[in-house]
């Protein structure tokens, strides 16, 4: 997923912002500003603090057929953050007031005199935080566990601050392979096992900073350590566990080629084979697990039925 920083107006409480695909029609505004993240109903501007100067600027979406500048912004509905005003142009503008939490819809005007324009508006809804001072936003979803060569991409998010925040390491060690940028985003494919407890701080132009300290537990690959099968016979019960090591629980067995000898099934959640083989031979299949983080590994077996013994009949 790429992102892009947005440049806000100049003695703002700048904050990071990553701009997602945008799926505003031609003509709508554009997510540039407020990026609409994935899964939410509504698009999230940068934070603001209280009684800090804050300004950015909504524009139309790149392609509009009206072209740059001709379209009008005007507040629809919902609450605006108190102290803020939005002006004509599309500059949301002031000192913030109050403390919360602000939704808010915003129409944009195309004019009807002009030959390429058809006279349209369009709402899009904004949420926009105001913060009481420069702190670290919380994040439920920081991962308890991670796994070697698993890809992470996280964003440490902040509220308040003045001009451009930059994120550094402050303490400890982030797992090789895995890199905070100036921008917040943790990202990288952790290449060693082990549990890395670091610190982040952010600091903006004031050079006011905040840290924020977490532990990444760091599960080696996972791999199915099982390599043979003892072997069964027909009519005796059989009983043989799947081993793997590393990975994120909870695992779940399956097989994904050929099949087990018949009577004898596998359990799923405990990778354990089990039953009582009815017909001799021998059945070769392929085993695969897939631990909490949808990692996979596979491995061939096989085993091999023996017939019962005849017994001798006395005469």
């Amino acid at each position: 997923m790429g992102f892009k920083r947005v440049a806000l107006m100049l003695l703002v409480p700048l904050a990071v912002v990553f701009t997602l695909v945008s799926d505003s029609p031609a003509g709508g505004i554009s997510d540039e500003t407020c990026p609409n993240v994935a899964g939410e109903h509504t698009n999230t501007c940068p934070p603001s603090e209280l009684g800090t100067p804050y300004a950015i600027r909504f524009v139309e979406t790149e392609g509009s057929g009206c072209g740059p500048g001709k379209q009008t912004f005007h507040f629809d509905s919902g609450v605006l953050p108190p102290g803020l005003t939005l002006a004509a142009d599309g500059t949301l503008s002031g000192i913030p007031l109050q403390v919360g939490n602000f939704r808010f819809y915003v129409e944009m005007r195309e004019p009807r005199n002009e030959a390429d324009c058809a006279g349209k508006r369009t709402q899009k809804e904004f949420t926009l935080k105001t913060c009481r001072q420069l702190s670290i936003a919380p994040i439920p979803e920081f991962p308890a566990h991670v796994e070697v060569r698993v890809p992470l991409d996280l964003r440490l998010s902040y509220c308040g601050g003045m001009g451009v925040l930059v994120w550094t390491v402050s303490a400890g060690d982030l797992p090789p392979g895995v890199t905070l940028g100036a921008d917040g985003s943790v990202f990288g494919a952790p290449r060693k096992a082990g549990s890395y407890r670091f610190t982040a701080t952010a600091t903006d132009t004031l050079l006011r900073s905040v840290s924020l300290t977490r532990t990444l537990a760091v599960a080696a690959r996972l791999l199915v350590q099982t390599r043979r099968l003892a072997p069964a016979k027909v009519g005796d019960l059989y009983r043989a566990r799947l081993r793997a090591s590393g990975g994120i629980s909870p695992r779940v067995w399956k097989v994904t080629r050929g099949s087990l000898p018949d009577g004898i099934r596998l359990v799923s959640t405990l990778g354990v084979l089990s039953g009582t083989p009815k017909k001799a031979g021998t059945r070769r299949f392929t085993v695969e697990v897939k631990d909490g983080l949808r990692v996979r590994s596979t491995r061939t077996l096989s085993i091999a039925v023996s017939a019962r013994p005849r017994t001798a009949t006395s005469r």
